[in-house]
């Protein structure tokens, strides 16, 4: 079998647009909290890390205003590196409580993996906020979809309340899925 020249230039173009280089989707958090938020991008430490916390870099926390959309590309993270988009009330805590959404990309698997985390506390409980899901891909599939968590909600059977709710919190959808969260969405 030949190829014309038209085939191979073709073919790197259609790898490329596969494995998520052009068209990789993005995590996107915003508030509408009447408080002030800080968030920051954090990469590499899984929860079971060894690495002691004094010996760890220190978290780049960064005031958001209300309104305004933190978005990051997954392509700007290696593939298969968990990231994780935290937010808190109060940075300045010994152990602040935040509110994660947390992420994989794994164009190899043609998947997205990402869940929301309350596991190191929750500090929107009384707010509530949302998870919404934009994927053209895989558009809600019984693994795609967005999340809920109403104010006052304790125990939002939607998010990880705690490391082992796999069965409640995963979810996966394509390399392409833009998930946004939305704190303080009432």
């Amino acid at each position: 079998m030949t190829f014309s020249f038209l085939q191979i230039a073709i073919l790197p173009f259609l790898f490329i647009c596969r494995y998520g280089v052009i068209g990789a989707g993005r995590a996107e958090v915003m508030h509408y909290c009447n408080y002030q938020v800080w968030c920051a991008v954090v990469t590499r430490y899984e929860p079971n890390d060894p690495t002691p916390l004094n010996q760890r870099p220190p978290v780049k926390w960064i005031p958001q205003p209300a309104g305004q959309v933190i978005v990051d590309g997954y392509d700007s993270h290696p593939i298969d590196q968990g990231v994780a988009i935290m937010c808190t009330r109060d940075p300045t805590a010994l152990k602040p409580l935040v509110t994660q959404l947390e992420y994989t990309w794994r164009p190899d698997e043609e998947k997205t993996y990402f869940d929301v985390s309350n596991v190191e506390g929750a500090p929107f409980l009384n707010e509530g906020f949302r998870v919404l899901v934009n994927d053209e891909i895989k558009p809600l599939v019984e693994t795609c979809y967005g999340a809920y968590c109403a104010p006052g909600d304790r125990s939002c059977i939607q998010v990880y309340n705690k490391a082992n709710d796999d069965f409640q919190g995963m979810r996966a959808c394509s390399p392409e899925v833009v998930t946004k969260l939305i704190l303080c969405s009432g």
